[in-house]
This record gives structure tokens, C-alpha cells and sequence, in this order.
């Protein structure tokens, strides 16, 4: 009597481990755990730059025209950025204001939301902070957002 396997009843075992791990990867969905990381990586850099911004108001009573006021006046040492490298947008009202007039009212930091937790019903979502509210959250919108949209939790 021989011991050992056959090559069916090997190649069984093998095609029912590729199958459980098929399912394995198909239940951990490796693209949204990515989506979700940039996501938390968006959130970290906001709320730094949010802090500073904050900071800033508070001792100025005007928000900076651009974000790299915050490095020059010592609110942060370097500006974050987000998980894709690129700037995290920043936008300031009345249009033309400027650091040096100290006549910037209202401002909004935001970047790209990929995976929400309740996707908006219209427009497209957003991770944001606006002045108007001093909230941070989603902010759905059909365009770009502006510092009177109001954030909500997500």
C-alpha cells in the first residue's frame, strides 16, 4: 500500500484554497481600505491647517489670503498636504482680499472625499472645513465649496 497524495486530490486542495482566498480579498475590498486611508490622510491634514487657521483669526481677526501665510507667521512649519501630494484647496472671501489689508472674512480649506460614510445625494462630496460654521465634515456640493456651505458629520 502507497502513502501519500494523489495529483487530483492535490490539485482539489489547491483549487479550494485559491477559491477561500478569492473570497478573502473580495470581502476586504483592498481598493475601498486604500480610499478609506486617503481618506483619514485628508482628514489629519485639514484639521492641522484648521488649527492654524484658527489660530491665526484669532490674533489677526482676518484669515491669510493664501496658505503658505501660515508658514511665513509661524502658525505651522510646514503646510500639509494631501495624500496625493497635491495642495489641499483654500479659498478666501471677499475675492481679491489680501494677508497685508487684513480683509479676509470668511475662508474654506477642502480637498476630494472618496469614501463617505452616507454618500451625498447630489453633488459631489467633499472634506471640508468652513469659516461660516467653524464645522468640519462632508460638504456636498454640485461645484466647489465656499465657506457659507455648512459641513456636516459623516
Amino acid at each position: 500500500m502507497k502513502k501519500g497524495f494523489t495529483l487530483i486530490e492535490l490539485l482539489v486542495v489547491i483549487a479550494v484554497i485559491g477559491i477561500l482566498a478569492a473570497v478573502v480579498v473580495v470581502a476586504i475590498d483592498p481598493a475601498k481600505k486604500l480610499g478609506q486611508s486617503r481618506d483619514a490622510s485628508r482628514k489629519t491634514g485639514i484639521g492641522q491647517i484648521v488649527t492654524a487657521l484658527v489660530s491665526y483669526y484669532t490674533q489677526k481677526t482676518s484669515y491669510p489670503a493664501a496658505l503658505s501665510d501660515l508658514q511665513s507667521q509661524g502658525e505651522l512649519k510646514t503646510i500639509p498636504v494631501g495624500p496625493t501630494g497635491a495642495s489641499f484647496n483654500y479659498a478666501v472671501t471677499p475675492a481679491g482680499c489680501t494677508t497685508a489689508g487684513k480683509d479676509c472674512t470668511a475662508a474654506v480649506i477642502y480637498d476630494s472625499y472618496e469614501y463617505p460614510n452616507n454618500p451625498c445625494t447630489t453633488g459631489n462630496a467633499f472634506w471640508g472645513w468652513t469659516s461660516g460654521t467653524g464645522q468640519v465634515g462632508k460638504i456636498c456640493s454640485s461645484s466647489t465649496p465656499t465657506p457659507a456651505d455648512t459641513p456636516v458629520t459623516d
